[in-house]
């Protein structure tokens, strides 16, 4: 498959289904924990989610694809100061759902790193 091909089909997995897997198991995992489908200290302004994770997953689809030493961990760290980011935040004291809301985003990163990972791995011709 030509290079052109290999880039343009694991950004289209990266970004389009990882986009759509990523909202479904949201919803899916918020709706079987009972969280509202809004942030907690939705009335703050704030950078919108699903701009997070396309840029999240149109960097890690480019260092997995050209396959960057350390990629996994890089991956990881992303993930975990999403999640402390979030954990403690001020705004979102004393909400009862907040803890439950942060680990369903924690939760839905994975999913966006895995649809990452595999648009990468399409793009390194190693899936």
């Amino acid at each position: 498959m030509p290079t052109a091909c290999l880039w343009a089909t694991g950004f289209a997995v990266a970004l389009l289904l990882g986009q759509l897997m990523t909202w479904i198991f949201l919803r899916i995992l918020r709706s079987w924990m009972g969280t509202p489908e809004k942030a907690p200290q939705a009335l703050a302004k704030r950078v919108p989610p699903w701009l997070t994770g396309t840029i999240e997953r149109l960097f890690f689809t480019v260092l997995v694809g050209t396959n960057v030493d350390g990629f996994p961990t890089a991956m990881m760290a992303w993930l975990a100061l999403k999640l402390a980011s979030n954990w403690n935040h001020r705004d979102v004291e004393g909400h009862p759902d907040a803890r439950a809301f942060a680990l369903s985003a924690l939760l839905a990163g994975v999913v966006s790193m895995l649809c990452a990972l595999l648009g990468g791995l399409i793009i390194a011709k190693k899936l």
